[in-house]
């Protein structure tokens, strides 16, 4: 596999190549779609993908084999590989460019594995909106920076994402931070509103996520209150920890350091599942407005007290 893949066209061409020598109708077929698309644009081309197809049906199969509902199955059969086709050139063209930003060497698409890269490419031929085509760009741009990053768990999760999934999750990672203490990575928590208004008879949670909003998250597997993360210093008490978001786009290390009081905690009892975890890393982190204070909120129930840094981060913990 080359990095092609990566370019506008190149699955088109890749997936020409793949059945050039095929004998049988069926591959013919194929064949035909990926000569159609080089040809279609838009509805007009769509159209005469359309007229095309059935014409290409009664020559492989002749006039009477096919009846018309069978040959306008074909028909639209086509029509829907062009669309995969599109989406899945649209998440190349995306993913391209996050490499471009990321300075990731493209080359490393050869070290996919092929069940993962089929997967992803059911996955991304799917994905129509905006939003969730970025998802999956990054998600690829991600995987050949550091092949193994995204599981296929992972990626059929994303697979299922419908477009209001994806932007309620993106929401949730807004008002999401990063803690860790010294010798431990970086993971991801998310912050849930503690103040709430009554307005005519309907409860509005005003400082951050309401918890029954994110119910669709927690259907998908993307979030859970059954094992909720939240970090309490038993082991070691005395410990500092620090918390990585990104206000007004800035990336900002704090270190709440435990006021002695005693035992602190830090979270909201609300966590990202393991797959969560790993899609949270295609979404910008801890940028919602508020978040200062949510954070505030929290370190103050768990007994931390904040320590801020000139410069956003302390020796140590980029």
């Amino acid at each position: 596999m080359s990095d092609d893949v990566l370019t506008p066209g190149g699955q088109v061409k890749a997936i020409g190549e793949g059945v050039e020598h095929a004998t049988t109708g069926i591959s013919k077929l194929v064949t035909s779609i990926s000569e159609a698309v080089r040809s279609g644009d838009g509805t007009r081309g769509k159209r005469a993908i359309f007229r095309k197809s059935v014409r290409d049906a009664r020559r492989l199969f002749g006039d009477d084999v096919l009846s018309d509902e069978e040959e306008h199955a074909l028909a639209w059969e086509y029509v829907r590989t062009v669309n995969g086709f599109e989406n899945l050139n649209a998440v190349g063209r995306m993913a391209e460019d996050a490499c471009r930003a990321g300075s990731v060497d493209v080359s490393g698409v050869d070290r996919l594995q092929p069940d993962w890269w089929d997967t992803f490419e059911e996955g991304a031929s799917h994905a129509y909106d905006m939003d969730v085509q970025n998802m999956w760009a990054q998600l690829l741009s991600g995987e050949i920076d550091s092949p193994g990053s995204f599981s296929k768990r992972a990626l059929r999760a994303l697979m299922d994402m419908s477009a209001d999934d994806a932007r309620l999750f993106r929401y949730l990672c807004s008002w999401s931070v990063e803690w860790r203490t010294d010798g431990h990575d970086w993971r991801p928590i998310p912050l849930l509103s503690t103040e709430m208004d009554a307005i005519d008879d309907d409860t509005i949670w005003s400082n951050g996520p309401w918890i029954r909003r994110l119910a669709p998250l927690e259907h998908a597997n993307l979030t859970s209150q059954a094992n909720g993360d939240m970090y309490a210093g038993a082991a070691n008490p005395g410990a500092p920890l620090y918390v990585r978001y990104r206000p007004q786009g800035k990336p900002v290390v704090i270190t709440l350091e435990p006021t002695g009081r005693r035992l602190p905690r830090f979270g909201s009892g609300y966590a990202f599942t393991t797959v969560g975890t790993e899609l949270s890393s295609l979404c910008e982190l801890g940028y919602a407005d508020g978040l200062d204070d949510l954070i505030a909120i929290y370190a103050e129930e768990g007994d931390y007290k904040i320590v801020r840094h000139g410069d956003g981060t302390p020796d140590g913990t980029d």
